[in-house]
């Protein structure tokens, strides 16, 4: 398994390994290292991921790891942020980005499907097409 840090976000390129480590679960220190980085502010990240915000701080406070769902959007939320600052050189540019919509994406927001595996499979993709020169 290929894990890499870039800047306290954790990156996991390959899909298998990142099911994988979901499985295992994601401590919470993930979950406030991609809230800083991103911005977000806790309830944010916690709707994002499914969770009350209370439901964070228990699992904190408790040393529980995120297993499940919760885990995988948020490797994969920390895989996208990493891909969309190396594209737009900072967090703030790629959350500015986010709130355009997009027509590669049916004119939606991009943060407005962030709250789905599905839906961060998608962002991520608009992502990519622009990093290799397409219009997204």
């Amino acid at each position: 398994m290929s894990l890499t840090t870039k800047d306290e976000l954790l990156v996991i390129p390959e899909n298998l390994a990142l099911v994988r480590k979901a499985a295992e679960g994601l401590e919470a220190k993930y979950f406030v290292s991609l809230q800083k980085h991103s911005g977000f502010r806790k309830d944010e990240l916690a709707a994002l991921l499914g969770l009350d915000p209370k439901t964070v701080d228990n699992y904190r406070n408790a040393k529980k790891k995120f297993k499940s769902d919760a885990a995988e959007k948020l490797l994969k939320l920390h895989r996208l942020f990493a891909l969309g600052e190396e594209l737009f050189g900072s967090s703030e540019e790629l959350m500015d980005w986010l709130e355009i919509p997009s027509p590669g994406l049916e004119n939606q927001r991009p943060i407005a499907l962030l709250h789905s595996i599905s839906g961060i499979t998608e962002v991520e993709k608009q992502l990519l097409r622009i990093a290799h020169g397409y219009a997204a």
